[in-house]
């Protein structure tokens, strides 16, 4: 047994003067080069967050837009039948309007529906269907002094039929892909920030066991030189 004792002082009496002695200085350095690449992949986590928070933005002003063609286009049907029972001319300028604000609302559609092929298609069908629309309650405003009867008829007809189905069918498809498109992305942000806050943790973790080690050995050392 004290053989053993003895073998195991003169290890650790060789270490201790050798490899150990050496070991605080480069233990301190690597633990703040772990603490400072965890710090940094926290900031990735930060910025991850923020992305996260402007796509969500970015959703939301995507869904109230699509919102809004819908609103526009019951609006121009609105007017038109106003001015088709009125004849006041007030209602051609309204109508003028609006449809001035549905092409300008659809122009900024490439910029919130253009990163997916999908939705870019039904963005260009979205456009053929408003054009069709706003074209046929053009006409109709224009039939209305002569043909007021008939145009009234057309109108009712236009509620009770497919009317504005397709446009809403694709707004619908639109909204559905734009949400789908959230989530997964919401999905995918999430898995990668709580992966990054593991490897920040544990990295953590490890920078204060090695500071910790580091910090001892320096003051054992010393100790050691001053006996």
């Amino acid at each position: 047994m004290s053989g053993s004792a003895s073998s195991r002082t003169r290890i650790w009496d060789i270490l201790d003067r050798g490899i150990l002695r050496e070991m605080g200085l480069p233990m301190l350095v690597v633990s703040l080069v772990l603490f400072v690449s965890a710090m940094t992949l926290l900031g990735a986590n930060v910025s991850e967050l923020r992305q996260s928070y402007m796509r969500v933005q970015h959703s939301n002003t995507a869904l109230l837009e699509l919102e809004g063609v819908d609103n526009d286009i019951l609006r121009i049907e609105m007017v038109v039948r106003g001015y088709v029972l009125s004849d006041n001319p007030i209602y051609l300028i309204w109508m003028q309007s609006i449809e001035g604000k549905l092409h300008d609302r659809v122009a900024g559609f490439d910029a919130l529906f253009g990163d997916y092929p999908e939705q870019r298609q039904r963005l260009a069908q979205l456009r053929q269907l408003l054009l069709a629309h706003n074209a046929y309650f053009e006409g109709l405003a224009k039939r209305a002094k002569t043909e007021r009867g008939a145009v009234v008829g057309e109108i009712l007809a236009y509620g009770k039929k497919v009317g504005r189905k397709g446009i809403e069918d694709t707004l619908v498809d639109m909204r559905s892909a734009e949400m789908k498109a959230l989530a997964r992305e919401q999905a995918s942000a999430e898995s990668r920030v709580v992966s990054a806050y593991r490897y920040a943790l544990g990295m953590s973790a490890l920078a204060l066991v090695l500071a910790g080690l580091g910090f001892g050995l320096l003051v054992h050392d010393r100790k050691r030189r001053r006996h």
